[in-house]
């Protein structure tokens, strides 16, 4: 009889064990345990379609770690490369290898009831000179992404609320800033979203309204939908896509339409 209360005991222990682990790998606010690791490798496609200008476009790739160092925080980093690719972008850049680097944190905090906050900074930099090469056109594309010929420097932050309902489904919004540093052109750009994330039947789904602006002498602003879906092929691994459309813009540049379709997998270990 005690062996089969024990035996009933352990089972029921590593029952509850393994239920806990079985996190939403895809929620807004994830953050890996203590020790544990987030990886997230996408391939996205942006294309821009400007009234009188012709349009511009993107392929990336980009690799996330995000890694838990304690109780509700962790620290991440990011590599980014913009390619080249005749057919699937305007060959603008100085070669196939245009990284981009990003690195910070983010804290998670329960401020009362299901009422979550997460916070985080990182610091974002890439060289305008690699992605452009040296000469009189190159450095018009940099003044155009307002850089220099340095290395170019950003500080970014951003704060999220999102509360937990039943059945898998979570609100949440977001409000960001990015400004660039060590320039003597410094602007502020901000972004301020409002969605709601589902979690159903292995699937993770991702929907809402994204306003990105700036105030000063050149006031720009736009307008996006985007929406995400997410494939649980383990509980630690998922295959998923994104998109968004940027409907509405005010900005010297017409925007006909812009937009990004990308595909991600994820994979926490």
């Amino acid at each position: 009889m005690k062996k089969t209360m024990l035996l009933s005991t352990a089972l029921a222990a590593l029952f509850a064990f393994t239920e806990a682990k079985a996190e939403d790998i895809t929620s807004p606010i994830y953050l890996p345990n203590e020790l544990e690791t987030l990886s997230e490798t996408s391939l996205a496609y942006q294309r821009t379609k400007f009234e009188d200008y012709g349009a511009k476009e993107d392929l990336i790739a980009r690799e996330t770690l995000t890694f838990g160092i304690g109780e509700y925080t962790s620290i991440w980093a990011s590599v980014g490369n913009r390619f080249n690719t005749k057919g699937a972008t305007n060959q603008e850049y100085n070669n196939n290898h245009n990284f981009d680097y990003e690195f910070g944190l983010k804290r998670n905090a329960r401020l009362f009831n299901d009422l979550l906050m997460q916070v985080g900074f990182s610091y974002y930099t890439f060289s305008p000179r690699s992605w452009y090469g040296h000469s009189g056109e190159a450095k018009e594309a940099i003044r155009d992404v307002k850089g220099n010929t340095r290395w170019h420097k950003a500080l970014r932050g951003e704060v999220k609320l999102a509360t937990e309902l039943e059945d898998g489904l979570m609100p949440y919004a977001s409000f960001g800033v990015d400004g660039n540093v060590d320039d003597a052109d410094r602007d502020l750009y901000y972004t301020a979203f409002a969605g709601v994330h589902k979690l159903e039947n292995g699937f993770a789904y991702d929907a809402g309204l994204r306003y990105e602006f700036q105030f000063g002498s050149d006031d720009v602003s736009a307008w996006y939908m985007q929406g995400s879906a997410d494939y649980f092929l383990t509980d630690t691994m998922t295959l998923g896509a994104y998109v968004d459309y940027q409907f509405a813009d005010s900005s010297y540049r017409e925007v006909d339409y812009g937009y990004t379709a990308e595909a991600r997998f994820k994979f926490l270990f």
